[in-house]
């Protein structure tokens, strides 16, 4: 058991900035001091606040570090690791109180409208590890599927919670695993993960990716036995290094726990996913084009219909979701229909992940309820 740990943001953001580095030199002085058996240094995804990156927040005081240096980690370990007083210079402003002391960060103004279903984990676990993540509630959702629940029960439940394709579309997730939810075990199917996120600005499906691998595995798995298909295939840009990398990490650590393959706790379900590099076309961001290129062809869009639901990758019926629209499901089924839609507006149901630019105060990454007016 460690007394803390030390959280270091390893999003591309702060990793482009040198966070790496940060947590190497945690690591150095954690040892030189001693500490190594009561102080674990962890990377962990995007905290979403990419404007005052590199951050380091150490638990369980939960202080927020902002602009971290390289040079400011052996001041931090030696008062607030050491003598337990946080380096008030360093930290967030909005979280020091009058009286130096620290306060949560919920209760800031960047966080504290914010309502993180999709992003729950990011920042929080280590998303090189399984066991932080089934910490966190992680493949629940898919045992209690494979256990409780029929397909049908599943598809009701997406549909009943009102939630919509995060992609742009805003197809009802429930309707299109509906449709492509016929002949169950009697055909081949196929269920996609769009991550060829190539909207300028847009690091939405790319920070769920780096921060919280594990539940776009779990929801393809969950959709996989919602609608009869036994093989996923996640489409990710080759420009996300950090989120391709902890994805086959991930899809490896799923693989050897017995949560992707075959006879998932212990049923008849067998699922399994592989990764398939994209080339940089931004076509491929629409659906038909997508699956094209997984088949090793042009990628190109093909005229619907017939659509994808009938006759999709390799001609099969396939269902294609985006990075956010899983990393709901697993919620959702947890949690029930009603919960998810009781946020959001009466058409638009849940939150919605919000990549923010330009000059403005906080550039980063915000999850809100659908609704949240842009002068929020």
């Amino acid at each position: 058991m460690f007394r803390s740990h030390v959280m270091v943001c390893g999003g591309t953001g702060c990793t482009s900035s040198g966070s790496d580095k940060i947590a190497k030199a945690f690591e150095d002085e954690i040892l030189a001091t001693g500490l190594e058996n009561e102080v674990k240094v962890i990377r962990t995804g995007c905290f979403g606040l990419c404007a005052l990156g590199p951050i380091v927040v150490i638990y369980p005081e939960g202080s927020f570090y902002s602009m971290v240096k390289e040079e400011d980690v052996k001041e931090i370990v030696d008062e607030h690791l050491l003598k337990g007083r946080p380096v008030t210079r360093l930290l967030y402003d909005e979280t020091v109180a009058e009286d130096n002391t620290v306060k949560s960060l919920d209760d800031t103004a960047f966080y504290k409208k914010q309502m993180r279903i999709a992003l729950r984990n990011c920042g929080v676990i280590n998303p090189e590890n399984i066991d932080e993540y089934i910490a966190f509630d992680g493949y629940q959702a898919l045992g209690k599927v494979l256990t409780e629940m029929t397909p049908d029960d599943v598809i009701q439940t997406i549909l009943d919670s009102g939630l919509r394709g995060r992609g742009g579309a805003g197809f009802p997730t429930g309707r299109k695993w509906q449709l492509a939810s016929g002949n169950r075990g009697n055909v081949q199917k196929y269920v996609c993960c769009n991550a060829d996120e190539g909207d300028p600005g847009a690091f939405m499906d790319r920070s769920v990716l780096e921060g919280d691998p594990h539940v776009v595995i779990e929801a393809m798995a969950i959709a996989g036995y919602a609608i009869g298909a036994s093989q996923g295939y996640v489409y990710i840009r080759a420009e996300y290094p950090i989120a391709v990398h902890r994805l086959q990490v991930a899809i490896d650590q799923a693989r050897e726990y017995g949560l992707l393959g075959n006879n998932i706790f212990g049923t008849d379900f067998c699922f399994d996913l592989d990764i398939k590099l994209g080339a940089g076309a931004f076509v491929c961001g629409e659906e038909t084009a997508l699956m094209t290129s997984i088949e090793g062809k042009r990628g190109e869009p093909r005229p619907r219909p017939p659509f994808p639901a009938v006759k999709g990758l390799f001609g099969k019926p396939t269902i294609l979701n985006n990075v956010e629209t899983y990393a709901n499901v697993p919620q959702i089924i947890l949690k029930g229909a009603d919960w998810f839609a009781s946020m959001g507006t009466e058409k638009s149901k849940g939150t919605k992940v919000f990549a923010l630019g330009g000059k403005i105060t906080n550039t980063g990454l915000v999850e809100v309820p659908m609704g949240t007016t842009l002068r929020t």
